[in-house]
């Protein structure tokens, strides 16, 4: 399998070749997302490490004093509850960043076919490149059974030659690869490769597949659907700069219940 859905982990949104090469849609693009999705179906493969009984906790409602952060944007608020346990190094590295001011002002840079958005950059260009401002952390990316780049999973994101084994301040909101090309996500082709149960799941729930066990997935939305939707939903431009800038105006963290207080 070696085709598969562009990882923006190949995709540095600081340099311009590599968003020029891997993230234009053209028919190209299309063919190989098809021939993939096809010799998942007739390989009938199952993907190495995808347990088979899995705690979907991303999917139940937060219980009250579930920690989650809050992401007010110039769309709107998106909430999506953390999950310390799962991800306790990365979860302790955001807390530091959040509680510092560190993502108030900052961009999503790149919104790529709607299928997903890379958040938290200091500027809006994804040609642009690391400022002295920006966080330069490398952490150990943080694989969880229980946590799947489901429609709504937030990925932390380092980008460049670190890729996919490391985590870092940047943040990917996983939409669905469904949007790209619905074949894709033919229900039987996803429980061949991932199982009756995570198969299952992403049919009915969208996502990006590739994405799994390949970042730190350290949050989950559940409520602000409507911002999340017209985020995904933003014109971008060749090098999936959002054609209107997506300003994340400030991030807080708190808990269910003291969100639902609020109405």
């Amino acid at each position: 399998m070696e085709e598969e859905y562009r990882n923006p982990h190949k995709v540095n949104p600081m340099k311009n070749r590599a968003f020029k090469r891997y993230l234009g849609f053209s028919l190209v693009g299309i063919f190989v997302i098809l021939l993939f999705a096809l010799f998942i179906w007739l390989a009938g493969s199952r993907q190495k490490g995808v347990p088979e009984t899995i705690d979907f906790i991303q999917l139940k409602d937060p219980a009250d004093d579930a920690p989650v952060a809050v992401f007010e944007t110039n769309f709107g608020t998106v909430r999506a509850m953390l999950f310390p346990d799962e991800t306790p190094e990365y979860y302790r590295y955001f807390k530091t960043l959040v509680e510092n001011g560190y993502y108030d002002n900052t961009h999503f840079c790149s919104v790529v076919d709607g299928a997903y958005a890379i958040g938290g950059t200091k500027s809006p260009d994804p040609e642009a490149t690391v400022g002295e401002e920006s966080d330069q952390s490398q952490i150990k990316a943080e694989i969880s059974d229980n946590l799947w780049p489901v429609r709504g999973a937030i990925c932390s994101y380092i980008g460049g030659k670190w890729g996919k084994n490391y985590a870092g301040s940047s943040f990917i909101f996983v939409n669905d690869v469904t949007v790209v090309n619905a074949a894709y996500m033919d229900e039987d082709a996803l429980k061949r490769a991932y199982g009756d149960e995570l198969g299952g799941v992403f049919s009915e729930v969208g996502g990006i597949p590739n994405f799994s066990m390949k970042y730190t997935i350290f949050a989950q939305v559940y409520d602000g659907w409507e911002a999340f939707d017209k985020i995904m939903a933003t014109e971008a431009l060749d090098s999936t700069q959002p054609a209107e800038d997506i300003v994340i105006e400030r991030v807080y963290l708190s808990t269910a219940g003291e969100e639902r207080a609020k109405g």
